[in-house]
């Protein structure tokens, strides 16, 4: 096994992403930015689970702890308070917050959009990728934020081999490769 087999995992998706930036994020631009505005009343960081409930409320307690200093920089960052909501369906976010989001991504450069893209899919959070190309949050720390509620039921019911430990590196190689993708782009 040479040097360069260690480095293949994650040289790929930044190859990937930087052809995404250059290709095809200016020939689709408006549809990038309209599947993510779309799927973020949907966001992670916005459904919690139930607090009233013997069966939810650690879990509960954990989003609170870990996720509201994240809303409050949504808060602060955009202007309008973040909607937070119990349903799997999704709430619906203030038109403005919604607005506000759109307006950064139209703003953003190639690079930065295909980061937050790549992010935001990774992480099934708009806010998360925002935070990580604002930063806001560390890729660790959004890591994470992503991983909560399946990090908190891998402490109470043990890890699942050939699973969670693939989800978890799947993850990390997508979020880590997006954010060195962008500061390398950045130092151009």
């Amino acid at each position: 096994m040479g040097i360069s087999d260690g480095i293949r995992p994650f040289t790929m998706p930044l190859m990937k992403l930087a052809c995404t930036a250059l290709e095809r994020v200016p020939l689709t631009r408006p549809k990038i930015i309209e599947h993510l505005v779309r799927k973020f009343n949907q966001d992670l960081v916005f459904c919690q689970a139930p607090s009233d409930n013997d069966l939810t409320s650690h879990v509960h307690d954990r989003q609170v702890e870990k996720l509201n200093p994240l809303l409050c920089w949504v808060e602060s960052e955009f202007g309008f308070k973040p909607v937070v909501y119990s349903s799997f369906f999704g709430g619906k976010q203030e038109d403005g917050l919604v607005k506000a989001v759109e307006n950064l991504l139209k703003r953003s450069d190639d690079c930065e959009l295909a980061a937050i893209d790549a992010i935001a899919a990774a992480a099934h959070s708009l806010v998360i990728a925002i935070a990580v190309v604002r930063d806001k949050l560390q890729i660790e720390e959004a890591i994470e934020l992503t991983r909560l509620e399946e990090d908190f039921q891998v402490e109470r019911w043990g890890l699942v081999e050939g699973g969670h430990d693939v989800d978890i590196a799947d993850l990390r190689v997508q979020v880590s490769s997006a954010a060195v993708f962008l500061g390398l782009s950045r130092r151009t």
